[in-house]
């Protein structure tokens, strides 16, 4: 008997009957609501807009001409320095000493090159990307407005969804439709971005 009349009953049964009349009340509301859900994949939008593509396109050119161009001052440098190996027997001790120093200098500065170009693709590709995603987070607001939706999630955090919930096709219509391209500067610091 002392069963029934404990707290911990009291507390069990009120919490029962606090879900069950304000429960209701929630429930009441949202039945009037009318949720549209759109699930996007950021991912697939990345991998096939014209815009992504163009931005990928510009950037490999930009990288091989620069490989192409430390390719040649590269050979430039071991034939000089194959030239200057042949010429130790001709030349004096201090004006061989000068050579090498010079040719020293000038790998060091291709070095320094070397990793300036590649801070240089470092921040254009950042730039392209934010770029790109700005454009992206464009395309996904038109959309969402255009079709009244009134939630929509990224597909990476959605475990399971049903085919119609997908709209990525849309957003990658629409941001077609918007930039199909997408002009890098060769410079960012010219460019005053």
């Amino acid at each position: 008997m002392g069963y029934f009349t404990s707290p911990r009953i009291y507390t069990i049964a009120w919490i029962c009957c606090s879900t069950f009349l304000f429960g209701s009340v929630a429930i009441g509301e949202t039945e009037k609501r009318t949720i549209k859900l759109g699930v996007v994949d950021l991912n697939e939008i990345t991998r096939k807009s014209l815009m992504s593509k163009d931005i990928a396109r510009q950037i490999d050119s930009k990288r091989r001409a620069f490989r192409d161009e430390i390719k040649n001052e590269e050979e430039k440098l071991r034939s000089d320095n194959d030239e200057l190996q042949k010429q130790r027997v001709l030349l004096s001790p201090q004006a061989l000493q000068d050579k090498f120093r010079v040719l020293q200098q000038r790998q060091t500065a291709l070095q320094r090159k070397v990793q300036q170009r590649n801070q240089q693709f470092i921040r254009l590709r950042s730039f392209a990307t934010r770029e790109f995603e700005k454009e992206r987070a464009k395309a996904v607001m038109d959309v969402t407005k255009k079709h009244k939706f009134t939630l929509v999630i990224r597909q990476r955090e959605v475990v399971v969804r049903a085919d119609f919930l997908d709209i990525t096709g849309l957003v990658l219509e629409t941001l077609n439709k918007r930039k199909t391209e997408f002009n890098i500067p060769d410079d960012l610091t010219k460019s005053g971005k």
